[in-house]
């Protein structure tokens, strides 16, 4: 067993802070159950791994399996989190150029666009929700088609459930 200590302390550590990686984002997402369910499953890890570690202080092997099993773990928590519960974003982005929506609907971007005046001239506005999954391409495409856009990006959460009113109730 005791050959087997650091392997199996790195692996309760990297299961359970890659599961509260991923509880983070699920909650910021407004997933409170399945943030719920994933913390009860990481104390039990974290418990069983803390022992582990505490009643063999003495052994280095242990102590670095542990801290290599943190950082991998914050490494597979966002990877599951951006993979498994990818979420969705709105995409704001301005540039100066007047062909980017064109642009970016030749490219197959549902985007909605909008032409103002900014500080020092005319601008486009350009709108989108997408999956976080598809981030890095559109900002590619902005970037090929308006260098000199300017972009913001926010957590799209999940609207919560309506529930009929109750019996007797207006």
């Amino acid at each position: 067993m005791a050959t087997y200590r650091p392997l199996l302390i790195a692996a309760l550590v990297l299961t359970e802070v890659g599961l509260w990686q991923w509880r983070v984002l699920i909650a910021a997402r407004g997933g409170r159950a399945g943030a719920v369910a994933l913390g009860a499953v990481g104390a039990v890890l974290q418990i069983t791994a803390i022992s582990q570690v505490v009643t063999n202080v003495d052994d280095p092997l242990s102590v670095g399996a542990y801290a290599a099993g943190v950082a991998l773990g914050v490494l597979a928590g966002l990877v599951a989190g951006d993979r498994i519960t990818p979420g969705s974003i709105g995409v704001t982005v301005v540039s100066g150029s007047a062909s980017l929506a064109e642009g970016l609907w030749a490219r197959g971007w549902p985007v909605t666009a909008q032409h103002g005046h900014g500080a020092h001239g005319p601008v486009t506005v350009v709108s989108v929700a997408i999956s976080r999954r598809c981030e890095s391409r559109l900002h590619r495409d902005v970037v090929e088609l308006a260098p000199d856009a300017t972009w913001a990006a926010e957590e799209h959460r999940p609207r919560p459930a309506r529930h009929a009113p109750a019996a007797g109730r207006g």
